[in-house]
């Protein structure tokens, strides 16, 4: 993997006067042709998207798509301000999307990618933009992007460019193109790069000039770099301790460049016992990350239909309580698992692949400014950085899940790669919270050190 480098990929001309893009490097995608990011959501369309596909006989074209209701409309609730779009693609029973055929967009095969909806053209690419340029990323809710494979993004920066323009085209589109996204995409002045902000929290009511946002950052990259820390866990523990760092010095009025040479301490995490609210929290979110989606799933259909809650259901109630409170998650596979016996299960050391995955997430989620701030409805960088750590934590219990069953101790990269498959694709409901929702989600993920003792604790079961 290439070493986390806190200095972006950015080739800006010296006459060009927009804010650069900045791309990660390492990172590769290019769409593999799986079908699986098809799946799971119906997808927005705009009046302009809606309107290129709407008069099409699909059903002349091929017969999956005859005698087929291939759309909904929610044009009141957009309207309203209730619905992200006012047009959406209409799921299959099975999840997928009605135009995946034989895992490939049929409407892209067929008319090409520019008659696409424009959420789909942008997908999986994220753009942020800040005051010092446009930060590139891609979501892990695509297989190919979980894998890294592809060409480096570093080497599409003219299709970066292509897509970045796409970003505004889609903004502009839904009416939600702000003086922000109008001052990124336009030429340089001193009046528009101030008015680009990344308005971040460190913690709730905590708030970061872009500078202090940077000390932070950079320390952060830095203790991604392997010499510091010897293992996966060590790095979790050690970005916990920065965080709590930065909070002590910005509470107390100190300057942030301090966190440069700030050595955190973690060694006693090792020998602390989680409480109840610290395991409580994480079945909750191995639920949402596993279970919920496939319930979902099942029932998203009838939901729609009677316009209901998904969490009014008897069943959805049943399995929160047994999860949350009894420690049992159902598994696709597996049938119901004890979480407590998968945390504690003892498995030999992550190899150097699984070990540069995870620093390759940690490094992207970082380098991308998506895991806070305006990209995740607003959430602090404590509670963004607590979720992704709490990811960690069940993606490996879900891996360790798999292993136990196999009656191995190595766990397989490959169920690391469907975990994160899953639960960044849940990610995208965060990023679309309601405000009040967000703020109460913020607060409850936004103690520092939140999940230390139980990186401490499942450390203690990995290695010798």
């Amino acid at each position: 993997m290439t070493e986390p480098n806190s200095e972006p990929n950015s080739s800006t001309s010296a006459t060009d006067t927009r804010l650069p893009l900045l791309i990660p490097e390492g990172i590769r995608y290019n769409c593999q042709g799986c079908g699986r990011c098809c799946a799971g959501w119906a997808v927005g369309l705009t009046e302009a998207d809606y309107d290129r596909v709407k008069d099409v006989d699909w059903g002349s074209l091929h017969p999956d798509l005859a005698g087929k209701e291939l759309f909904t409309h929610r044009q009141q609730e957009f309207e309203q301000g209730l619905s992200l779009y006012p047009h959406h693609t209409k799921a299959r029973e099975d999840g997928t999307c009605s135009f995946l055929i034989n895992d490939l967009c049929f409407i892209h095969s067929t008319f090409g990618e520019a008659t696409k909806p424009g959420m789909c053209k942008l997908f999986p690419y994220t753009f942020v933009p800040t005051p010092s340029g446009i930060f590139v990323g891609v979501v892990l809710n695509s297989m190919a992007a979980v894998r890294n494979m592809g060409e480096l993004l570093s080497n599409q920066r003219e299709y970066l460019e292509h897509t970045w323009k796409l970003v505004i085209e889609q903004e502009q589109a839904q009416g939600r193109a702000d003086q922000q996204l109008a001052s990124a995409a336009a030429s340089i002045t001193q009046e528009n790069v101030a008015a680009i902000k990344f308005d971040v929290n460190l913690a709730p009511g905590v708030s970061l000039e872009w500078q202090e946002f940077l000390h932070i950052e950079a320390r952060l990259l830095c203790a991604l770099k392997e010499e510091e820390t010897t293992n996966v866990f060590q790095t979790f523990l050690t970005l916990s301790e920065i965080l709590a760092q930065a909070l002590i010095l910005k509470n107390t009025k100190q300057d942030l460049s301090a966190l440069a040479s700030y050595k955190p301490s973690i060694e006693r995490w090792y020998a602390e016992t989680p409480g109840f609210f610290e395991n409580m929290v994480f079945n909750l979110l191995a639920f949402r990350n596993y279970q919920w989606p496939q319930i979902r799933k099942e029932y998203s259909a009838n939901w729609s239909a009677s316009n209901k809650s998904g969490f009014s259901e008897p069943r959805v109630i049943k399995s929160v309580v047994k999860t949350v409170m009894q420690g049992k998650l159902d598994l696709v596979g597996l049938g119901s698992v004890n979480l407590d016996k998968a945390k504690n299960y003892k498995i030999d050391q992550f190899s150097p692949e699984i070990d540069a995955f995870f620093r390759r997430y940690l490094y992207l989620k970082f380098f991308s400014k998506t895991f806070c701030g305006p990209p995740l409805s607003g959430l602090s960088m404590i509670a963004g950085y607590n979720n992704i750590a709490a990811n960690f934590l069940s993606a490996v219990t879900y891996a360790k899940a798999y292993a136990l069953h196999r009656n191995e101790k190595a766990i397989k990269i490959a169920d690391l790669y469907e975990a994160y498959f899953l639960m960044d694709k849940e990610m995208v409901s965060l990023c679309q919270l309601p405000k009040d929702r967000a703020q109460f989600y913020d607060t409850g993920f936004a103690s520092p050190r939140l999940f230390s003792r139980l990186l401490g604790q499942h450390s203690l079961s990995v290695g010798g």
